[in-house]
């Protein structure tokens, strides 16, 4: 079984909007709550971890509906932040499993969270990143925030609670779902017209 860490203290300013990012409506619900609940779905997701900061006050309020654990950052920025938590033994175990996972994918279904879970524990690296190829994005007319050697990274990670540089392996999905992270209001459009479809 395996530890979900929710990162959802970020501010979204490329979203340009007046409310918290995890909070963001697609299909008339909050991008967290697609996320929250397909963990609980997972048949390998045991506890999730919520991490909120002074940036995102309604998103912690709003999360205490689910069984989760809200941890408090400073909303240093998120490498700033996961680092903390990864170092702090009041939340995590040195060395236990961990999968991040960003507020702000919609599409993100169970199935989608143990397919890349059984992936990671076949591999027996202690990190893997989880990418989508690019032509998905150029398909979609989804702009990446980041490519590299054709992948885009999803914004989900498995890796061990440690602050030691760790050996990673590059999981591709194939999964258009998980391509919809939703950074711009051209993504939020894109988002809305693909469940339309």
């Amino acid at each position: 079984m395996t530890t979900a860490l929710i990162m959802a203290g970020g501010k979204g300013t490329r979203l340009d909007l007046d409310y918290e990012k995890p909070m963001v409506k697609v299909n008339e619900k909050p991008m967290i709550s697609y996320v929250i609940e397909a963990l609980i779905k997972s048949q390998y997701i045991n506890r999730i971890l919520v991490a909120i900061s002074p940036n995102t006050p309604i998103t912690s309020e709003y999360v205490k509906k689910y069984p989760v654990k809200i941890i408090k950052t400073k909303g240093e920025g998120y490498i700033e932040d996961l680092a903390n938590i990864l170092k702090n033994r009041e939340y995590v175990k040195k060395d236990e499993v961990i999968m991040t996972i960003v507020a702000d994918l919609p599409f993100i279904t169970a199935n989608q969270i143990d397919d890349v879970l059984e992936n990671y524990y076949k591999r027996g690296k202690p990190a893997m990143c989880v990418s989508v190829p690019e032509y998905l994005f150029e398909k979609y007319d989804i702009t990446p925030t980041l490519v590299y050697e054709g992948l885009v990274p999803t914004g989900v990670n498995l890796l061990l609670a440690n602050n030691e540089e760790q050996d990673q392996s590059i999981y591709e999905s194939k999964n258009v779902e998980l391509a919809f992270n939703i950074n711009t209001l051209n993504d939020l459009n894109l988002s809305e017209d693909y469940i339309r479809k």
